[in-house]
Order: structure tokens, then C-alpha cells, then sequence
């Protein structure tokens, strides 16, 4: 069995693939083929003469920390029926974290249909979004300010400004340029989708991404650059009420639609788990991420024993130390450490998802790392805050 970099001739076998493991419309698989898939981009598992296995990077920039960084977003991990249970898989992973380090990349982000399938890899949940569902009538009361117009391509420089705007005071999420736009208005078009951006007094200051099935009027996502547009958009839903009865929208961990119903009793807001991240070069995107320090003082330093199963990069000690105020890695000579760590831990914790405390917590050892204080000098060490993460990119 051979494991590469799919060929170009080896398109249309991918897409096989791809139409017997989801359950997309013609017109979306062929929109993804078309405006997201490229060839260079995809590993592939090849059985005597045909593809048995794919698994697509797509590229993104993503910002951490206020850092951008190329990261391969790991998606359509597929495999044909007669290949399954064969552990093709695992060794299609193996090389594909090996692709990304050879990329120069310091981290990766995964949708998964199944977090067991990942963890095992080292990819652990870093990102949340909370599932808002209500009935379309407790939407009612909210008051329709300015006017709406569909978007179309000539539309993509606002739609990114508002988007721009709206995600700036989160972590982790993704870059996103015009023809991101111009691709998400022709994919909602493939997808029977809608987009409509608010104008109020001229002034494009919100968009609302959906679609309608079955009496449920569904949200994609909502970003607005204040609550006065926000609010405005939920009476743009509610006057679909002829049409739907239930509202439902995937959206940040801090929406703040549940703190603006009379009645949020009769709603449902349930936090759902929704991207995985993982670490693929500790050092360089430790040292990229430029963490702040405030707390310790200069030189102090930590001996961390990273424990990484698939990466040998990262399978090993290191020295975190603060120099003027900013952390920094250094590779360690020393086979001792005062503290390790799976990749998986290391990154909620420099991916800011978890604070220090949260992720010490669920160690056996707690108790006896915060007696001999070590909890207090990691916190020192590494007092960068927990942010809220949030992405929402699904190709």
C-alpha cells in the first residue's frame, strides 16, 4: 500500500470516495471540487491500481494569540468500504501530521464526525459553540432597524469587513479574505442557503447565513459589528414565522441570545464541542505565539517533558523560560523535568482554551503539583488568560 500526495489524474477518484462516504448534494460535491478541493492538498492511500483512502488538508490562516498561522484543517477523512477495519487509517494520520510538519506548520484543526476516532492522534477540543434552539415567536419582540438586501459578489468586500469586525475580539479564528465571500455565496447557492447583510443608515453592520427545511428556519452563522444589528437580524428571522416554527443556530460560546428572551425557559442553549486542534511543532508555535508574560520574572524557567506518540519533534524535554517578558522554548539537553504534559494538554492550554488550573485539574497528580508549588509557578510562568476560541469554518 502507498500513502502521497494525490496526483492530479486521481481527482476524479477522490470524489468517488467522497460521494459514497457523505451524504452531500451533487451540486455541493460539486462546488467543493470545483472551489475548495485542490490535489496538492490531499494524502491519499493507494491498493494495487485505485485510491482506496483520502484525507484533505485545506489550508487556512487562522490568528492565535494575535499571530496568523497556516494551518492544514483536516476534513473528508474517508475510506472505502472494502478498506475499513484494515488500519489504513492510522497510518494515513501518521503521515499526514508528518505532511504539515514538512509544510513548516505548527498546528492543525479538525471537525470530527467522532472525537474518539482523534484524540488517540493527539487532537483534543479546543473550540465550543453553543446550539440555540427556539420557538420563532419568542423572537417577536425584537425591532427591525434599517433595511435587508441578499448578497451577491459584488458584496464580498462587506461581508468580510463585517465579519472581520465581529470576530476580532476572539481567538483561533480563521482569516477569512473576499474570495472566501465570493465562494460562501455561490456554496449557499449550490446548498439552497441565503445570506442577507443589514444595512443601518447606509452602513452594511450585520449578515445572517441560513437556510429553510421542514418548517425550521436553520442558522449558519450570524456576525454583527453590535447588538443593535444583531437584534435587527432576529426580526429578519421572525418574519419567516409563516414558514417556520423553530429556530435553530450553531453559534459563539458567548451568543447573547439566551440573555435576551423573556422567557429562555421554553429554549434550549446547549454547548456542543466542536473543533479539535493540535500542536504539530511545540517550539515554533510556542515561540511564534509571542505569549505575554506578567508575572514571573525574567529567566525564571520550567522543565516540561512533552509526551507526543506520533511526532518525535515534539517528544521530548524542553525548557520554557521567560526573556523579557515573553515566553520562549529552548530545546533541553537534560533528560530530567519538573512536569509533563500529553499534546493533547499542551495544546488547550497554549491554544488558550484552558487556563492552567482547569487543565491541572484533571490530573491524578492535582493535589501534589499544587502542595509543592509548581501549579503556582506555571501560573506565573504562564499567565497569558484563557480566551474565548471560536471558529466556524466547515471545509
Amino acid at each position: 500500500m502507498e500513502i502521497r500526495l494525490c496526483k492530479k489524474e486521481e481527482i476524479n477518484q477522490v470524489k468517488d470516495i467522497w460521494k459514497y462516504c457523505f451524504e452531500d448534494s451533487e451540486a455541493y460535491v460539486n462546488f467543493y471540487f470545483d472551489k475548495k478541493f485542490n490535489h496538492n492538498n490531499v494524502m491519499v492511500s493507494k491498493d494495487g491500481d485505485r485510491l482506496i483512502s483520502s484525507i484533505h488538508l485545506n489550508q487556512h490562516d487562522i490568528l492565535m494569540n494575535g499571530k496568523k498561522f497556516n494551518t492544514s484543517y483536516v476534513v473528508g477523512v474517508s475510506t472505502l468500504p472494502e478498506a475499513r477495519g484494515r488500519g489504513i487509517m492510522n497510518d494515513m494520520m501518521m503521515e499526514s501530521l508528518k505532511e504539515m510538519l514538512r509544510r513548516g506548520q505548527s498546528i492543525s484543526i479538525l471537525m470530527p464526525i467522532d472525537f474518539r476516532l482523534y484524540t488517540k492522534f493527539g487532537f483534543s477540543n479546543c473550540y465550543d459553540m453553543i446550539l440555540n434552539s427556539v420557538d420563532i415567536f419568542e423572537l417577536k419582540k425584537f425591532r427591525y432597524v434599517g433595511n435587508f438586501k441578499k448578497a451577491t459578489a459584488k458584496d464580498a468586500s462587506e461581508l468580510k469587513n463585517i465579519y472581520s469586525s465581529a470576530v476580532s475580539d476572539y481567538n483561533g479564528f480563521a482569516l477569512r479574505d473576499e474570495a472566501y465571500f465570493l465562494d460562501l455565496i455561490e456554496e449557499m447557492g449550490a446548498d439552497d442557503g441565503n445570506i442577507y447583510i443589514n444595512y443601518i443608515n447606509g452602513i452594511p453592520s450585520g449578515y445572517i447565513v441560513y437556510s429553510i427545511s421542514g418548517g425550521v428556519f436553520t442558522i449558519r452563522e450570524i456576525y454583527s459589528i453590535d447588538i443593535t444589528s444583531y437584534k435587527s437580524i432576529l426580526k429578519f428571522v421572525f418574519n419567516h414565522n409563516t414558514q417556520c416554527k423553530r429556530v435553530e443556530m450553531m453559534s459563539k460560546i458567548d451568543d447573547p441570545l439566551r440573555f435576551l428572551l423573556d422567557n429562555p425557559k421554553d429554549a434550549t442553549f446547549e454547548i456542543k464541542p466542536f473543533m479539535m486542534a493540535r500542536i504539530i511543532d511545540f517550539k515554533k508555535y510556542i515561540n511564534d505565539c509571542g505569549f505575554i508574560i506578567r508575572k514571573s520574572s525574567d529567566e525564571e524557567s520550567i522543565l516540561i517533558k512533552i509526551n507526543d506518540e506520533y511526532l518525535t519533534n515534539n517528544d521530548k524535554v524542553f525548557k520554557l523560560v521567560n526573556k523579557s517578558g515573553i515566553l520562549f522554548v529552548e530545546d533541553s539537553c537534560s533528560q530530567e523535568y519538573e512536569i509533563e504534559l500529553d499534546i493533547s494538554e499542551a495544546t488547550k492550554i497554549f491554544t488558550k482554551y484552558s487556563s492552567i488550573d482547569e487543565a491541572l485539574k484533571l490530573r491524578e497528580d492535582y493535589f501534589s503539583v499544587r502542595e509543592n508549588g509548581l501549579k503556582d509557578r506555571l501560573e506565573r510562568l504562564l499567565s497569558f488568560s484563557k480566551e474565548v476560541n471560536h471558529i466556524n469554518e466547515y471545509v
